[in-house]
């Protein structure tokens, strides 16, 4: 039996979809609702029957795109022979987050796209990004795929550095030639490789393992999150 699918869903699928392009594009000011709705092909109204405003439908974009980017990882992980190894995670990561303009954006922090909504963003929000990291280390090291004789901060901290510079690189040196993005997520990863991986390419189905439930476990917490954020909105 085919399901039906809700028509509420397809509009806020729409919605979502013409939304991420838009910001992705224009930039979060240059973005009003009316474009969104417009290139959604719905009202204006439809809009906040879904959003109570353009913030919260930008994060609601983030949320979806960062999911859709995890299932980007894991799909690559997959096909990947060696998917699992810490070379191959960090390799497909930033290959997966070099697809999407506008999760790029976010992890570079590109004022020119997200504008106004940097400001009312919480400093702790960035440092999260890096305990989220802390704990990706600690699966990994339980999984035997990275070095346990360094602490799993510093081990973090160095991987956000050289992610962060190589994403950033375009912004802060543009008149730099930039090797194509799929030979330096290779060096890249054999560098990280070399320097924090244990070298044990048959506890590959283990770090897969970790990874995923760490995924899963990413989805909860979002699932979470937009639970409470609806029970607020209807107070």
């Amino acid at each position: 039996m085919t399901e039906m699918v809700s028509p509420v869903k397809t509009r806020e699928e729409r919605l979502l979809d013409a939304a991420a392009r838009l910001f992705a594009r224009f930039g979060f000011d240059k973005t009003s609702v009316d474009d969104i709705a417009r290139a959604a092909g719905v009202s204006k109204g439809a809009v906040y029957l879904h959003w109570p405003s353009k913030m919260r439908l930008f994060e609601a974009v983030l949320v979806r795109e960062g999911l859709a980017l995890l299932d980007d990882i894991v799909q690559r992980l997959d096909h990947d022979p060696l998917g699992g190894t810490l070379g191959s995670i960090y390799r497909h990561s930033i290959q997966a987050l070099g697809s999407n303009p506008l999760l790029l954006a976010v992890y570079t922090v590109d004022a020119a796209v997200l504008g106004d909504y940097i400001r009312h963003q919480e400093p702790t929000v960035y440092a999260q990004r890096l305990l989220f990291g802390e704990e990706f280390v600690r699966r990994m090291q339980a999984a035997n795929l990275i070095r346990a004789d360094i602490e799993p901060e510093m081990t973090a901290y160095v991987m956000g550095v050289i992610s962060f510079g190589l994403l950033s690189i375009v912004q802060l040196a543009p008149a730099l030639r930039i090797p194509p993005l799929g030979a330096l997520a290779d060096a890249l990863a054999d560098l990280v490789e070399r320097g924090f991986g244990t070298g044990d390419q048959h506890a590959a189905a283990a770090g897969k393992h970790a990874f995923r439930i760490l995924v899963d476990e990413t989805r909860e917490l979002y699932a979470q999150r937009a639970g409470s954020t609806d029970g607020a909105q209807h107070r």
